[in-house]
């Protein structure tokens, strides 16, 4: 597999799809080495693989098609990712005016690292991050605090009404010897 077919595989396997190549703007069509879009978002990303064709001619492409998505009104955020050898920073600083621009290179172990960036995050499961919080609020707390936080971190247990409950009991408690 080329670094080119792995990156739109990572991709792939992170919510991207192909997109419909040649790509159609208006009246004219645009053909990249790999164009993929997604539903989650108005993501268009163009994979280019630099060792294939001229740098040059690839840079004319991507700025006439950034420049014909800003002519149509689109919304898309353009992404170019280039893969393989590093481009003359001319080229990338002229390209970087109508799209972001991701330079990889083509080693697979560090392709997914690289990709990252595109790639929605990972979080942990719930049940996971699950613990004892209770114990941990307790283990902190020291003297006069422990017991009245420990009355409230109890109520916690049964939810707002347990909180309620104590906070009225709590005020009853102190107007009670203050009117008596």
């Amino acid at each position: 597999m080329t670094p080119l077919e792995l990156a739109a595989d990572i991709l792939k396997k992170g919510g991207y799809r192909d997109a419909q190549q040649p790509f159609g703007i208006g009246s004219t069509s645009f053909s990249f080495d790999a164009v993929l879009t997604t539903d989650k978002s108005l993501d268009l990303v163009i994979l280019q693989d630099t060792t294939l064709g001229s740098p040059d001619r690839m840079r004319r492409e991507i700025l006439a098609f950034g420049r014909s998505l800003d002519v149509i009104g689109s919304r898309r955020t353009l992404t170019l990712v280039l893969i393989g050898q590093r481009l003359d920073e001319n080229l990338l600083e002229g390209v970087s005016q109508v799209c972001r621009v991701l330079s990889v290179g083509p080693e697979a172990k560090q392709l997914r690292e690289w990709l990252a960036v595109l790639l929605p995050l990972e979080l942990p499961k719930a049940t996971d991050l699950q613990g004892d919080w209770s114990s941990e609020v307790r283990d902190r707390l020291t003297g006069d605090v422990a017991r009245t936080a420990t009355s409230y971190l109890n109520a916690a247990e049964q939810g707002e009404a347990g909180v309620s409950h104590e906070l009225r009991r709590r005020i009853d408690r102190a107007l009670a010897g203050v009117l008596s």
